[in-house]
């Protein structure tokens, strides 16, 4: 029975072409208490492309959460932006005692990447946190109709503010578990192009690799953020799906697990390398667990709720899917401590699913099911920080977000 419930939980993930698509207007809700207050008001912006630049910068430190917009803020960016083409951009940003220079000049390909740049560089700087607005979200696309009884996906990557959408791969399969590279290069997911549940890899041009096609169940890879060769991944070739590693370079399979009439799901690494956070069903119901690489031995980490799915862990805790009642709310919990330190991150009568970190270890991205749509949307993890938007919007059913490194 318990590996029934299991293989369900493990089929939803699995199964967990595009028009009308466009980065959706963002409205910010900033009343929370934000660490400074900074202004733009002495930066001058001429022509489209420094406008777009100005706009850019604007949004990204909004969405940041670390500032406020005021005229005479903490944190002063002032000069010149101009150019219809190309960007020209003479800036220096300056807050009490400090202050850095930005002269750059940006093509009208580069504009974008460059205001993300600056953004990063002013929150690195004036904060000593790391910046979001450089990385990118890998989401999974399902078209509304089905072929021969399957869903119909494909991956697609965007700018983290919903702009730059590309398709990566074309096979109208299903997809889960998209997952990045610590370098940012790469993507590991599950597909089923085989006709199966296989691992593979594609890069941001869509060139794909075969990483994983044991006998039976094949899923859930993600490498390790200190060894890049070292694959978490969920295999079922040796009876029920089990956690292991799976050495990239030469094959070699170390198992973590050993749950006869169980199954595991959804690895995820601790930053340091050290410890594996999964979903087990070995208790009579999907909930999270923590493995010690090192010795093997594993803990239970949730204790209540019905279901305890798809977690990943940041530096300010672990974040996953819970069903304690219904719907799935997103909550984040302190691996150390437990339940005692359980914390929701999304209201009691809306549907999230799908939590994925942001590099800057405050924000998540996440899954929003409204009726018979799903579309990605940004929550603040900080206890006094903005209220959840809508980062992407498109046409039928956007899932399993992955936030890059």
């Amino acid at each position: 029975m318990m590996l029934s419930v299991m293989r369900k939980f493990l089929l939803l993930a699995l199964f967990a072409a595009v028009c009308g698509l466009r980065a959706a207007p963002i409205q910010i809700d900033v009343t929370g208490v934000l660490r400074q207050s900074l202004s733009l008001d002495g930066v001058t912006a001429s022509g489209q492309a420094g406008q777009l630049y100005l706009d850019v910068l604007r949004n990204d430190l909004l969405r940041s959460g670390w500032y406020r917009m005021a005229p005479n803020g903490q944190v002063r960016v002032t000069g010149s932006l101009s150019g219809s083409g190309t960007a020209n951009a003479n800036l220096t940003v300056s807050w009490p005692g400090k202050r850095f220079v930005w002269p750059r000049t940006a093509n009208a390909d580069a504009v974008r990447r460059q205001a993300h740049e600056l953004a990063d560089a002013i929150v690195s700087n004036t904060t000593g946190e790391t910046g979001m607005a450089c990385s990118r979200i890998a989401m999974v696309y399902r078209a509304p109709q089905k072929r021969n009884g399957q869903n119909i996906d494909d991956l697609y990557v965007m700018d983290y503010d919903g702009h730059n959408l590309r398709r990566l791969t074309r096979d109208g399969v299903a997809i889960v578990g998209p997952r990045w590279s610590c370098d940012g290069q790469y993507i590991y997911f599950t597909s089923y192009r085989l006709g199966y549940p296989a691992v593979f890899r594609v890069d941001m041009q869509g060139n794909m690799l075969r990483l994983a096609d044991f006998r039976g169940l094949s899923t859930g890879a993600v490498p390790s953020p200190t060894d890049p060769d070292s694959i978490a991944i969920i295999l079922s070739h040796q009876g029920n799906p089990e956690l292991y590693i799976l050495n990239a370079r030469t094959r070699a399979l170390t198992r973590l697990t050993t749950t006869a009439q169980a199954a595991e799901a959804s690895p995820c690494w601790s930053p340091d390398g050290r410890r594996i956070c999964y979903v087990s069903d070995v208790a009579g119901s999907p909930q999270l667990y923590i493995v010690d690489v090192a010795t093997k031995q594993s803990r239970r980490l949730t204790l209540r709720g019905g279901e305890n799915v798809q977690p990943d862990w940041g530096k300010n805790g672990i974040v996953f899917a819970t069903r304690r009642g219904w719907p799935y709310r997103i909550a984040v919990i302190d691996p150390d401590r437990g339940e005692s330190s359980l914390r929701y991150l999304t209201p009691v009568n809306e549907q999230y699913e799908s939590p994925s970190w942001a590099p800057d270890g405050r924000h998540v991205v996440t899954s929003r099911k409204q009726g018979p749509s799903q579309s990605i949307w940004i929550l603040d993890a900080d206890e006094k920080g903005a209220a959840p938007y809508q980062a992407f919007r498109g046409s039928g059913q956007w899932l399993n977000p992955a936030w890059s490194r």
